[in-house]
């Protein structure tokens, strides 16, 4: 019980109720936007929402392409508190400190499901491997931080990073191994995630693998993941400003007030910018303006 996020499950009903209460607004915003430039459908659905949060007026029937908007805009009230809690929360929970230990996990169960294929069934097993691969390596270069454990001043953190680089050059030098000869590969990257996931779940961040596995091993560059974050946060403020400046001239020909533009221009600038770069990364940068 001690690691129930408490906090993070009051804010995320606090973030639900807060949303509910001024989803009516964004309700209005659509519902004017849609009949300002002709879109019946959506305009309707989002009259029916309005319909459905107003007490004094009672629920409406509701059928076809306006039910599915419906049905779409209620999922993504309810869930997307949820879906928060459950990956995103900041609290430092029992989730968030063994994130490497859990991927790891995922990766290894990938690994193992792979292993025991057929060499001509393999090649969709193999695919998602990779992607766990990655991802397991992300949250083993940012163990340091998930562990909550090391100030980010301290000198263990530069020793703890030193280390992750090392074990991820090793789990990369074994991988481009799996096209080479995939039934030695495989078991020895099960093995290495499978002492990764015991080593940080107990704390070990510093020692992740065993010598062994890193002899001869050339750690990742910082400086080449430095510069290929900064290429997304340069492609993601790119589609922003491009969306915003679309946008804004897109408005101003169809006619939409004044009041509403602001809005507008920014939700077309946060989509664009979070199917450029994803969730995450827009997160992050979010979290850099002031007064956050």
């Amino acid at each position: 019980m001690e690691t129930l996020p408490y906090g993070s499950i009051v804010t995320a009903y606090f973030a639900m109720w807060i949303g509910l209460r001024i989803i009516k607004l964004s309700a209005i915003i659509l519902r004017d936007l849609a009949t300002a430039i002709g879109a019946k459908t959506a305009a309707r659905a989002a009259q029916y929402f309005l319909w459905s949060i107003r007490p004094e007026v009672g629920n409406r029937p509701i059928h076809g392409w306006d039910g599915i908007i419906f049905v779409i805009t209620y999922s993504v009230i309810l869930l997307l508190p949820i879906w928060w809690l459950a990956t995103l929360r900041w609290v430092r929970g029992a989730v968030y400190r063994n994130r490497a230990t859990l991927r790891a996990v995922d990766a290894l169960h990938l690994c193992a499901e792979a292993y025991r294929q057929p060499l001509g069934a393999r090649a969709g097993h193999l695919h998602d491997f990779d992607f766990a691969l990655r991802r397991a390596e992300n949250a083993i270069l940012h163990a340091h931080r998930h562990l909550g454990a090391i100030p980010r001043r301290s000198p263990r953190s530069a020793a703890a990073r030193a280390h992750a680089a090392l074990v991820v050059g090793a789990l990369r030098a074994e991988s481009v191994k799996i096209d080479a000869d995939p039934d030695t590969a495989l078991p020895r990257l099960g093995a290495m995630l499978a002492l990764i996931g015991e080593r940080c779940a107990a704390g070990r961040i510093g020692a992740m693998l065993p010598e062994e596995f890193l002899a001869q091993t050339t750690p990742i560059s910082f400086t080449r993941t430095a510069l290929r974050e900064s290429v997304h946060v340069a492609a993601i403020i790119t589609a922003a400003m491009t969306a915003a400046a679309g946008a804004a001239s897109a408005l101003r020909a169809l006619g939409v007030s004044d009041d509403l533009r602001p809005w507008l221009i920014t939700g077309c600038s946060v989509v664009a910018a979070i199917f450029v770069g994803g969730w995450h990364r827009v997160g992050k940068l979010l979290e850099l303006l002031p007064g956050r």
